[in-house]
């Protein structure tokens, strides 16, 4: 189900909230009991919704959104 948090799912807040904390996609993928390759999937989501070329924009872009806790 989307939030209205930019239109991020509750496993997209999840995973990026992982991200900003520094995890790979392996320990994401570790941490929620999924897939590297759906890690990865929700990454590249991530990417294109929130505007970002790569890891560091994402979180930046997550900042200025008031999307990090």
């Amino acid at each position: 189900m989307a939030t209205p948090k930019h239109n991020l799912t509750a496993r997209e807040l999840e995973v990026f909230q992982l991200i900003t904390d520094g995890l790979t996609d392996a320990q994401i993928a570790v941490t929620l009991n999924i897939t590297i390759y759906t890690a990865n999937a929700h990454r590249k989501k991530l990417l294109e919704k929130l505007e970002a070329n790569n890891a560091a924009s994402l979180v930046a872009n997550g900042f200025r959104k008031k999307l990090v806790k």
